[in-house]
Parts: structure tokens; C-alpha cells; sequence
């Protein structure tokens, strides 16, 4: 991949999750450099606000009504960017959500429904999006993982699986497409101030909250532009993170020590 300055006005972007979060971020971050917006969610009325403020900075907006479950939508999303536009510079994975369960006792349904959007969807956008790209000779794929990616942690087994299995696709890929112009990344946010938690609470009955720091969508969504403009296999917005993990994968028994410490802590601290 070259370093060469990004001509935003000429790139063509799709998100996935758009309508809220660092989706929605994303698309006003790169409005605000004009870029073309190919924009899908399955909530059509956060969407089309999301979209309306992208096209009053003056960016180019399509969108779409897309539950990343449903393959058809994925394709259908991906094949509107090419049909309406002649490319696709950028394809973000970012539809999600959590759950918040022992792993013996989730239920095979949602289990299943996690995999299907988390996995699944994702899975879709790179499927779809890569044939356009290695005929362009250009393009970049960026999922958006989870620190919980490297090491899960109590209760959330079932999401951790989704994001492990995410930077699993994303590692296989970007060797396969090693030297066809395709760059392929993962994003790895920590705890972020959006929606997630709340309708992570609402699919799991029980209150989920985040661990630690917290960035907002917009820090993270300014990093993902950074990493538009100059591609590396992984993004960790707060980077400290990255060497806790690091250290968790060297000495795992000391590492379930202080997570079992810290999950005690919180469970006596919630109402």
C-alpha cells in the first residue's frame, strides 16, 4: 500500500451500524473531508439524521436499510456502492451488539443471533467487498473488533467468541490478499460511550456496563480516518490496553487472578 495523501472527495466509504455509535462517527468524520458515504443500518430513522447531517457538511450520502444478519442486504448494500459510484475505496465492519451471560447459561438462541450479526455480518462485508477491491487493484477493509478480541472476560463469553472469531477473518485475509492492493485491519476499541451498553442490557435482562476507561465514538472514529489514510493490520485507540493484553496472553493465571479481583469488586459495587 502507498503513502501517498488521500484524496478524500474521489473515496467511496460503506459503513455497516451506521446510525449510531462509531458508525455513525465514522460517516461525520469523513463527511466532514466530503467523502462519498455508502451508509447501511437496520434503524432507518437514526440513519437517515445520520445521513442528513453528513449531506449538510456536503458529503455524497446513500443508504440503506441493512440487518447485516441477512447476507441478500449485505450484497445489496455493497453492490449499490459499485453500481452508484464505480468503486468501493472502503468497507467498515462495524454492526454489532452485546450480551452479557455465563457461558453455560446462554441460551442457544442468542447465541446463535451474535453470531449471525457479529460473525456472520461481518463476514458478509469482507466476502462482498474484497472481489470489487482486487479488480481495483485498490481498496481497505476495517472491522470493528473489540479489545475483548485478545482475552474475555467474565459474562461476556458469547460477544468475546464474536470478536475473537472477527480478528480471526481479518488475519486470514489480509495474507490472502497480501500484494492485490487490498489492505484488510481490525479495530480494537475499549469501552465506548455509545448505545452499546444499553441495548446490551436490554438483550441480556441484566445491566451491562464497561470496564475501565472509557473513549467516545468520535477519538475512535478520528483514528479510524488515520488509519484510512495510512493502513496497518491493527488499530488499538488506547494503546495501553494492547500491552495489558500482551501481558494477560504471557501469564494467564496471574492475569484470571486480578480479572477475577476486579469483576468481585464490581459486583459489589452494582445495585
Amino acid at each position: 500500500m502507498n503513502d501517498m495523501p488521500v484524496d478524500w472527495s474521489k473515496k467511496v466509504v460503506l459503513i455497516t451500524g451506521a446510525s449510531s455509535g462509531i458508525g455513525a462517527a465514522c460517516a461525520l468524520a469523513l463527511a466532514e473531508r466530503r467523502t462519498t458515504l455508502v451508509l447501511g443500518a437496520r434503524r432507518m430513522d437514526k440513519l437517515q439524521a445520520i445521513a442528513g447531517k453528513a449531506k449538510a457538511i456536503g458529503s455524497q450520502v446513500i443508504i440503506a436499510s441493512c440487518d447485516v444478519s441477512i447476507r441478500e442486504d449485505v450484497n445489496a448494500l455493497v453492490q449499490s456502492a459499485k453500481e452508484q459510484f464505480g468503486r468501493l475505496d472502503v468497507a467498515i465492519a462495524n454492526a454489532g451488539f452485546g450480551l452479557r451471560s455465563p457461558v453455560h447459561l446462554t441460551s442457544p438462541e442468542h447465541m446463535q443471533e451474535i453470531w449471525n450479526v457479529n460473525v456472520m455480518g461481518t463476514w458478509y462485508v469482507m466476502a462482498a467487498a474484497a472481489p470489487i477491491m482486487i479488480d481495483q487493484h485498490a481498496g481497505h477493509i476495517i472491522v470493528v473488533s473489540s479489545a475483548i478480541a485478545r482475552r474475555a472476560i467474565p459474562q461476556m463469553g458469547a460477544y468475546a467468541m464474536t470478536k475473537s472469531a472477527q480478528l480471526s477473518l481479518v488475519e486470514a485475509q489480509r495474507l490472502e490478499l497480501s500484494g492485490r492492493g487490498v489492505a484488510v485491519s481490525s479495530v480494537h476499541p475499549i469501552t465506548t460511550s455509545t448505545e452499546f451498553f444499553q441495548q446490551a442490557s436490554q438483550r441480556s435482562g441484566k445491566r451491562v456496563d464497561g470496564l475501565g476507561k472509557t473513549q467516545s465514538p468520535e477519538l475512535v472514529a478520528g483514528k479510524i480516518v488515520r488509519l484510512i489514510e495510512h493502513p496497518q493490520p491493527e488499530l488499538w485507540p488506547y494503546s495501553p490496553v494492547r500491552y495489558a493484553l500482551a501481558f494477560a496472553a504471557a501469564f494467564p493465571v496471574l492475569a484470571d487472578r486480578l480479572i477475577r479481583k476486579q469483576f468481585s469488586v464490581e459486583k459489589t459495587n452494582q445495585k
